[in-house]
């Protein structure tokens, strides 16, 4: 595995943040994306995008700050990807 941080949360793996999660997007390890509602559509284009060629399900955090603070970390979280 690359130098990307990867953690556990409920004894699933995941990836904080749209670099991140664009890598683990490519390298289709990717089982499900949680979005802060508050974040601008054109940061996610890509992300988007991908997600929908690939049928992966999306789900929507009440907000960045919100996202954040759930999967452990003391600033915004604009997604985050469950991986397989």
């Amino acid at each position: 595995m690359s130098n990307e941080k990867v953690t556990r949360f409920d004894k699933q793996a995941y990836v904080v943040g749209l670099k991140e999660t664009l890598k683990a997007l490519r390298d289709q390890r990717v089982n499900k994306l949680i979005i802060g509602e508050d974040v601008n559509v054109h940061l996610l284009a890509r992300v988007l995008s991908f997600a929908n060629q690939n049928m992966i399900p999306i789900e929507f955090f009440s907000s960045q700050q919100a996202l954040g603070e759930y999967v452990g970390i003391n600033v915004k979280a604009t997604v985050v990807a469950l991986l397989k």
